[in-house]
């Protein structure tokens, strides 16, 4: 454990976040400067034709084999500064380099694509309106991390993004013994995705970290209902299996047609190795300490729900109704209009099943406490910041390529009016920090090592 604190301590004080190009360029500089144990691979295609998926191999061993990815969607760079930093400390370390005895394969951009519509946002100080102004997240049917070729029940997806298919090419060669799946959370404390249990040393050192970095780990609702808690912020891997299940149960009807997605990278790594051992550590931006707090309120958690989706579907009506508004004015290859849309049509499901499972659901009769509450009732204003976010953007794309009306502009107004509300009234209800980039670095850095140690 010593050895994992050693490294953390040299992690640099990060500003801001690496484009493409830097990324790229800091990984050309270090093959040069280290080719006895560094090569670059151009994996395959990304959807900008003239920008590669490229891979890192660094050679330290054959006993492991380990895949970590960073950008697994591009709104989440933190963990291509993990990549970053932990290349070059594999390099100048040569006996940290043997002695974890593997062959690292780093991908530091998954979502080349999406990353290059991101990176509006990536210099200087981050803010929440800086951050939505320049967001773009893709629908799930272009997700790199959430389009793997799968089949289950009645489902089938195979409709792999060309990113994904760069992933797929690798995990077929390398068969990992590890992938890192690097993620970022919005609003929330540090939580992970595990796809075996670790041991209890594991399990301490996942909880105890974070509050090292001033970061507690997540005690609010999990992302979905359906997934399964192993510890504090540690839950079970979910896959396809477990969304298709829950929207069959909940929905009363084969959920097929309306799941727009394929499987994760765990669903199909598994089946090409299934030992292989995979970690997703969500990290946060910004962080209230309410979001901390375990002290019940005596109201039901079924009580919070029912109001946070009944808020939802108010939200969701006004949304459909301004993006219907612009829909006749909008080209077919505008990215931000269809993540809109995708988004939009998925929640309504979503909403429809979680209001037949709140009803029902034995853990939402215990009393909700702070930390539930105030994480269920601030998820409805982050998500539509980001919402109106991409309907601003949707028209500016519109707009930049010299296409001008007045409705356009009327909704232009009231998308950016909608997230300016939205963002005081996330502002005056929360008393948020900034999360210092070195810190999130340090807790997803721990988090892969620690893993790698003692699974």
């Amino acid at each position: 454990m010593n050895y994992i604190n050693d490294i953390l301590k040299e992690i640099p004080d990060f500003n801001e976040f690496m484009s493409i190009s830097e990324l790229y360029e800091s990984s050309n500089v270090l093959a040069k400067r280290h080719h006895d144990v560094v090569e670059i691979i151009d994996v395959g295609e990304s959807r900008i034709s003239n920008i590669p998926v490229q891979a890192l191999i660094i050679r330290g061993g054959d006993e492991n084999r380990i895949l970590a990815f960073g950008f697994p969607h591009p709104n989440e760079p933190i963990g291509s500064l993990v990549l970053e930093f932990l290349s070059q400390k594999l390099t100048a370390d040569k006996e940290l380099l043997k002695k974890f005895n593997a062959t690292w394969i780093m991908i530091k951009v998954a979502d080349v694509f999406g990353v290059k519509l991101n990176e509006g946002w990536f210099k200087g100080a981050f803010n929440i309106r800086k951050y939505a102004l320049n967001y773009y997240r893709p629908p799930g049917y272009k997700q790199v991390e959430w389009s793997f070729p799968i089949e289950y029940k009645s489902f089938k997806w195979d409709k792999p993004t060309p990113e994904t298919r760069a992933l797929m090419k690798l995990i077929n060669e390398w068969k990992p013994t590890h992938i890192y799946s690097l993620h970022n959370a919005g609003f929330a404390g540090t939580y992970y995705y595990v796809s075996k249990i670790p041991n209890e040393n594991v399990l301490g050192l996942l909880k105890e970290m974070p509050r090292r970095y001033s970061v507690p780990i997540h005690k609010g609702a999990p992302e979905t209902p359906y997934m399964r808690k192993i510890s504090d912020a540690v839950f079970k891997m979910p896959g396809i299996a477990e969304t298709y299940d829950w929207l069959e149960t909940y929905l009363g009807k084969d959920p097929s047609n309306l799941i727009e997605h394929g499987g994760s990278s765990y669903d199909y790594a598994k089946r090409v190795n299934p030992e292989v051992f995979e970690l997703v550590c969500e990290v946060p931006y910004i962080y209230d300490y309410r979001l901390d707090l375990e002290i019940t309120i005596g109201i039901p958690a079924r009580e919070l729900v029912r109001i946070a989706l009944r808020r939802k579907r108010e939200r969701l009506s006004q949304l459909e109704k301004a993006t219907e508004k612009i829909s006749k004015y909008v080209s077919d290859d505008n990215p931000f209009y269809e993540a809109l849309t995708y988004f939009n049509r998925t929640e309504k499901h979503h909403i429809e099943a979680e209001e037949k499972w709140m009803e029902t659901a034995p853990e939402l009769s215990k009393n909700a406490t702070v930390a539930q509450a105030f994480d269920t009732y601030l998820d409805t204003y982050l998500s539509y910041i980001f919402r109106y976010g991409l309907l601003y953007r949707s028209i500016q794309y519109e707009m930049t390529r010299g296409f001008m009306v007045k409705e356009l502009e009327e909704v232009k107004d009231f998308a950016l009016n909608k997230l300016e509300e939205n963002i005081d009234e996330l502002s005056n209800l929360s008393n948020y920090y900034i999360i210092p980039i070195k810190n999130l670095v340090s807790i997803q850095l721990a988090a892969m090592l620690a893993t790698l140690s003692f699974t």
